[in-house]
């Protein structure tokens, strides 16, 4: 049985982990596979779905990395995204290198010290996964990539995720930011918004449920737009769907995606999404389960209208659920992936 290895960045778990860990999952039958990462919440999830994980000490090490590449003398590398992906380039081994990225941050579209390295990097990768086509096409330098570049979604899974809960809850928050804190996803528009909600006079139930790096900037701005009394504040939970259930709408004011995961697992549940139009937003949300815009003035516009509106509501509700069972792609996902992987 061919060995493969993931090298993982962070030592959370979020969108990126829970694909990985449904790869795993997908091809374990016919692949030895290990997890590689630093110690932390991901623990939890890896040891309940009985995944190898080999814990490094310090992320992304490049030392230590060699140390398991010798050990384990795996037949394929995936690393998930650019800085893995970078460090792997310069390792050398007897094994097939793939390059997986989940997203596309804004410097992939300039000429910049981390699209070149990227771009030198990817000399020496076999393959290149990308989860959406506006990632290439935003590459700056794309041309150069073209040849390995595989285009491999995400899965999905709609079965799965209304199984982790079953449970009907009442409909408590108007508006819920779900993911993490970071530069990425900009809770701070999120935030804004309830702000502007507020002193338009519209009273609004928000949730904000997650964790990053600006963890502490969201706690800042919470109090320094002063809207402490509508916003509950919670860390990431194991199972976050009962908080989905909760939410009227999910709102998504990212400032890129490659994919994003949270739109998709909020259609499953009939939850409207309000995203920004950027990455992989525009492959899953479309005018039957959503809407797009960019302004802050416009997501309370469409917010409010939308809270009003109870057809319209239902409407967008309707055509939420309709368009997870047409994304639904689990089975026919890791049958790709096995191919991509011979």
């Amino acid at each position: 049985m061919k060995k493969i290895i993931f090298i993982m960045p962070n030592k959370g778990f979020s969108g990126a982990e829970k694909v990985v860990i449904q790869i795993i999952n997908g091809i374990k039958d016919e692949y030895d596979c290990y997890y590689i990462s630093e110690s932390g919440s991901i623990n939890l999830y890896l040891n309940e779905n009985n995944i190898k994980h080999v814990i490094t000490k310090k992320n992304l090490d490049k030392k230590e990395l060699k140390k398991v590449i010798n050990k384990i003398k795996p037949d394929i590398v995936i690393a998930t995204d650019f800085r893995a992906s970078v460090i792997m380039s310069s390792i050398k081994g007897q094994y097939v290198l793939i390059s997986h990225l989940h997203n596309n941050p804004s410097w992939i579209k300039k000429i910049n010290i981390k699209s070149i390295t990227y771009a030198l990097a990817s000399i020496n990768f076999d393959k290149i996964f990308i989860v959406s086509e506006s990632i290439y096409n935003e590459f700056i330098f794309r041309k150069l990539i073209k040849n390995k570049i595989h285009v491999v979604s995400n899965p999905l899974s709609r079965n799965e995720i209304l199984n982790e809960d079953n449970l009907e809850y009442e409909k408590i928050y108007d508006i819920s930011f779900i993911g993490r804190f970071c530069e990425q996803k900009d809770p701070e528009k999120f935030i804004k918004i309830v702000k502007r909600m507020k002193d338009n006079k519209c009273p609004v139930k928000a949730l904000m449920m997650g964790d990053g790096s600006w963890k502490n900037k969201v706690v800042e701005w919470i109090k320094y737009y002063n809207v402490e009394d509508c916003i509950e504040l919670r860390d990431f939970e194991k199972n976050p769907f009962p908080y989905f259930k909760k939410s009227k709408i999910i709102v998504m004011p990212s400032k890129f995606e490659g994919f994003g995961l949270v739109a998709y697992e909020s259609l499953c549940f009939g939850i409207p999404v309000i995203a920004c139009p950027v990455g992989g937003l525009v492959n899953i949300i479309d005018n039957r389960c959503g809407y797009f815009c960019t302004e802050t003035d416009d997501f309370v516009k469409i917010i409010i209208n939308l809270i009003n509106n109870k057809n319209e509501y239902n409407y967008k509700s309707k055509g939420a659920v309709e368009k997870s069972i047409l994304l639904d792609n689990y089975n026919d996902y890791i049958k790709n992936i096995k191919k991509y992987l011979l």
